[in-house]
C-alpha cells in the first residue's frame, strides 16, 4: 500500500534511541506505571497479520469523585513522537503525592503502527484522530472513524468521566518552526490557563504569528474554539470543561519538543493540583 504520508525520524539524546523505538517507549511507560502506581485499564486491540497493538487507559490507581479528573493524550499522529516522549518525560518528573490531589488518566500512545514507523497514518492509512462526531449528544463514526477511534468510541463514557474537568492531547505540526496551541473553552475568549500553556511552549519555540494555520484563525498563538471531528473536540463537546491541544514544532530539535510537551503537561497538571488545594 501507497502511504500517503512521509516517515520522519529523530535521536533522543534525552532517551538514547530514535523517536519511533516503540519497545524503548514501552519499558519507560511500564517503569512510570510501576512508579506511580497506575492502573492499566484495556480499551482493545488493533490487529493486523502479525501485528497485535493493545490500546489502553491508565489511571490514578483510586478515583475520587471530590477530586479534579483530568485526561491527557498523546501519539494520536505517528510522526508527532515529542508528544508520547514528552509524557513519559513529565511521569518521571511527577510526584506521586500529586496523585492524592487529582484523578490522573493518560493515553501515552493511541496509534502505536504509525509512530513505530514515523508516519502520521495507522497501518491500516487511516488518521486516528478524525472520524469522532458530535451528534444529538452523542459521538458517533463516520467513513472516517480509524481503528482506534472505534475503540475509544466504545469506551467513551469512561473517557467522559476521566476528562470531566480538563483533557490535553501532545500533537506536534511537522512543517512548522513556530509553536501553537488549540484551546476549547466555554468562554468568549481565552482564560489564564491557554496563555499559560502558549507561553510554555514558548519558551523553546517561537510562537506562531497571527494568521491562519491549516485554514484555522491563529490569535496571539491560539487557535480558539475551532470544532472539527477530533477526540478532544468531541469531548469538550460532550462535557469535559475544557480542552486543549498543544502544537510543537517539528522543524525544531526533536529532545526540545519533548521538553516543551514535558513541561505543557506538568503544567497542566499542577493547574488542577493547585486549583483543587485553594
Amino acid at each position: 500500500m501507497t502511504q500517503l504520508f512521509k516517515n520522519y525520524l529523530w535521536h533522543s539524546e534525552l532517551f538514547n534511541c530514535q523517536s519511533n523505538d516503540l519497545t524503548q517507549f514501552e519499558q519507560y511507560l511500564s517503569t512510570q506505571v510501576s512508579r506511580l502506581k497506575l492502573q492499566e485499564k484495556p480499551l482493545g486491540f488493533i490487529d493486523e497479520s502479525n501485528q497485535h497493538y493493545p490500546l489502553s487507559l491508565y489511571q490514578t490507581a483510586h478515583i475520587d469523585s471530590g477530586k479534579p479528573s483530568i485526561l491527557v493524550c498523546a501519539g494520536f499522529h505517528g510522526e508527532e513522537s515529542a508528544g508520547p516522549w514528552g509524557l513519559i518525560s513529565a511521569l518521571e518528573q511527577l510526584n506521586p503525592s500529586i496523585l492524592e490531589k487529582i484523578n490522573l488518566s493518560i493515553l501515552p500512545l493511541v496509534n502505536p503502527s504509525g509512530f513505530s514507523i514515523g508516519n502520521r497514518l495507522n497501518l491500516f492509512q487511516q488518521n486516528p484522530n478524525r472520524g469522532f462526531v458530535h451528534q444529538s449528544g452523542q459521538v458517533v463514526s463516520n467513513s472516517h472513524t480509524s481503528v482506534e477511534g472505534l475503540i475509544l468510541q466504545q469506551s467513551m463514557t469512561q473517557l467522559l468521566s476521566a476528562a470531566q474537568h480538563g483533557i490535553l492531547t501532545c500533537h506536534e505540526d511537522v512543517l512548522l518552526h513556530d509553536t501553537y496551541l488549540y484551546a476549547l473553552e466555554s468562554h468568549a475568549l481565552p482564560r489564564p490557563l491557554s496563555y499559560q500553556l502558549r507561553d510554555c511552549l514558548g519558551r523553546y519555540f517561537p510562537i506562531a504569528d497571527d494568521g491562519e494555520i491549516d485554514e484555522c484563525p491563529v490569535k496571539d498563538g491560539i487557535i480558539f474554539n475551532h470544532f472539527d471531528s477530533s477526540f478532544e473536540s468531541a469531548l469538550f463537546q460532550s462535557g469535559s470543561q475544557i480542552a486543549f491541544c498543544t502544537e510543537t514544532p517539528g522543524q525544531q530539535v526533536f529532545d526540545q519538543r519533548v521538553l516543551a510537551n514535558r513541561d505543557a503537561i506538568t503544567l497542566f497538571i499542577n493547574h488542577f493540583v493547585n486549583d483543587n488545594c485553594q
